[in-house]
């Protein structure tokens, strides 16, 4: 199968997935799509789907670059890929974390779409929480402080 065609088929794979996701919003985007993924403690991941040539790539972003303990916070997210599928962490060009993925487009399928993207969420969903704790813990602290000084309950991050 040539390049070409193996992308046209994931491209299709793609918009059939999509498709079959009636709750999810989907915009098609220059070079791609974008959805976002509902989750729980990661309540909302936005991710980009782009067909190339040769792969495609899933790339979310996951949180901001870290306030604190970024060593700490790199060498958590690390640890976590021993157990994952296809989804990586990394870094853009200002330090913020995102989720990634790539796949040979010959490999791209409804089932494999459901398959990466539900392994992306639920990597995005148990990591979350720990990753704030560890990155913005000066900023949590202060945030409780002034919930407890306005009367509001304790924010569940900590």
């Amino acid at each position: 199968m040539n390049p070409p065609q193996a992308a046209r088929e994931a491209e299709a794979a793609v918009a059939a997935w999509l498709y079959a996701q009636p709750d999810l919003p989907a915009d098609r985007a220059e070079g791609g799509w974008l959805t976002v993924l509902p989750g729980e403690n990661r309540r909302n991941l936005p991710v980009f789907i782009e067909v190339g040539e040769q792969t495609t790539t899933f790339q979310a972003f996951f949180m901001a670059a870290p306030d604190e303990r970024q060593a700490e916070l790199y060498a958590y997210l690390l640890r976590r890929h021993a157990r994952s599928y296809l989804a990586r962490f990394a870094l853009d060009a200002s330090g913020d974390v995102l989720l990634v993925a790539v796949l040979p487009v010959g490999a791209v399928t409804v089932e494999e779409l459901d398959r990466v993207l539900g392994q992306m969420l639920q990597l995005a969903d148990d990591t979350y929480l720990e990753a704030l704790r560890l990155g913005f813990a000066t900023y949590i602290e202060r945030e409780q402080a002034w919930r407890e000084r306005v009367g509001l309950g304790r924010n569940p991050i900590s």
